[in-house]
């Protein structure tokens, strides 16, 4: 069965979500689908397809977000990973996206380029919420700097990092379960700089290690958002 997200209360959908239903998933008359709004799912029933397409409601459910709220917080990376790591997180849960600049951040984006990147990730956080069947969309936030990262307001602060020192996070997360927003700080490709960490650290962020294994940047954070998800959803 397929999920779209609706433009408004009347459930209409984008053209390009039309479109899917009748030329790409080539569906018929009597076909259900679901349709969500304001983190309503509501089952619908196909009753034509020609010359448009249109739908009868048949039932429909409220779902529930999850009572922790996460956060990730990421370095820019190149733009085939970096979709990677907005679609896998859109798929694990997280509320919001944060895109950060740091000083190995090998991606700069001016201002010419920022709506098509804009529409982009907010694209793929649209068809991976579908595809997973979430009741809401991630919000992507503006770019921001790390002087404007430790002044956001979350009962947990942590901060992925390879430093040796680091706590492990099961550790972490079993003795915060009680937490209902956390946020994720990830560097780039080559992690933090030094000074980087120690000013995250010095603002309230807790060094968690994910393990002994050196994991790419976008994994690092599908592997978080599960062993968050693991431990603390209720």
């Amino acid at each position: 069965m397929q999920q779209y997200f609706a433009k408004d209360k009347n459930l209409t959908l984008d053209s390009t979500d039309y479109h899917h239903i009748k030329n790409v998933m080539r569906m018929k008359k009597n076909d259900i689908i679901k349709i969500v709004y304001d983190n309503i799912i509501y089952d619908c029933i196909i009753t034509s397809l020609s010359p448009e397409v249109k739908y009868e409601v048949i039932s429909k459910k409220e779902r529930k977000n999850n009572s922790v709220k996460i956060t990730v917080c990421f370095s820019l990376i190149k733009e085939q990973k970096l979709d990677y790591l907005i679609q896998k997180a859109t798929e694990l849960g997280v509320d919001e996206l944060i895109p950060c600049i740091t000083k190995r951040s090998v991606v700069k984006i001016d201002n010419k380029k920022k709506k098509v990147k804009y529409d982009r990730w907010n694209k793929i956080c649209k068809e991976a919420s579908e595809q997973s069947f979430r009741s809401d969309i991630p919000k992507i936030s503006e770019i921001i700097s790390l002087k404007d990262v430790i002044k956001l307001d979350y009962d947990l602060k942590l901060l992925c990092s390879l430093n040796k020192s680091s706590k492990n996070i099961k550790k972490v997360l079993q003795k915060n379960s009680k937490c209902d927003k956390i946020i994720l700080v990830f560097g780039p490709e080559g992690g933090f700089e030094k000074e980087e960490e120690s000013y995250l650290i010095k603002n309230d962020f807790k060094s968690v290690s994910l393990g002994d294994n050196v994991l790419r940047a976008e994994t690092a954070v599908s592997c978080a958002l599960s062993m968050i998800k693991y431990e603390l959803m209720r």
